[in-house]
């Protein structure tokens, strides 16, 4: 194993568990279980996202000098904090892949609405639904700056990454979110 390839795996597990370390942290938060009725969700963290956890950020794109970083935010999140993670996870990325500078596109905002009921043999059943907030920036990266709207790399990520560590939503503005995110979905807030 290269030494740089032992770094960014050693990169990732501190990533992943300082992930766990937040989500953790964000369930005693809330003041009991996830699953606890009327509780908020809690605010999104920098992590990456996957199947089974869709908040987060993703990916996609050729894997030349442009990328489309998506983050994933619960109902509590606001767009502004999204925006600040898909930023920080593409500065980092570039970071990674050698590249000293990013230029990011306008971000674009939707939502993804869940499901309010399920079919289990037979019946149906009402449940909690999933509601998310998700933004979406392209990115280009470049080894040199050409333009003032150019961003360095490692210095964004730090800067943001501490941002995203420092910031507290208030409860109040949480609500607030959640429950324009239902209306949004075209249900009442609960």
């Amino acid at each position: 194993m290269s030494i740089v390839t032992f770094r960014r795996l050693r990169f990732s597990l501190v990533l992943a568990m300082g992930g766990l370390g937040s989500a953790l942290q964000g369930c005693a938060s809330n003041g009991g279980s996830i699953l606890s009725s009327g509780s908020l969700p809690g605010v999104t963290s920098f992590q990456e996202a996957n199947a089974v956890a869709p908040q987060g950020y993703q990916f996609s794109g050729d894997g030349g000098d442009t990328l489309r970083v998506t983050a994933t935010g619960s109902a509590s999140t606001p767009n502004e904090r999204l925006v600040k993670i898909a930023l920080a996870a593409a500065a980092q990325h570039g970071a990674q892949q050698y590249k000293k500078y990013f230029r990011a596109g306008e971000p674009s905002y939707t939502v993804r609405c869940g499901k309010t009921s399920v079919v289990e043999r037979g019946a149906t059943r009402n449940i909690s639904p999933s509601d998310y907030r998700v933004v979406t920036v392209d990115v280009t990266f470049a080894k040199t700056s050409t333009d003032p709207a150019d961003r360095p790399t490692k210095e964004t990520a730090a800067a943001l990454l501490a941002e995203l560590q420092a910031e507290t939503i208030p409860q109040e503005t949480q609500a607030a979110l959640v429950a324009q995110l239902a209306q949004a979905c075209g249900r009442s807030p609960q």
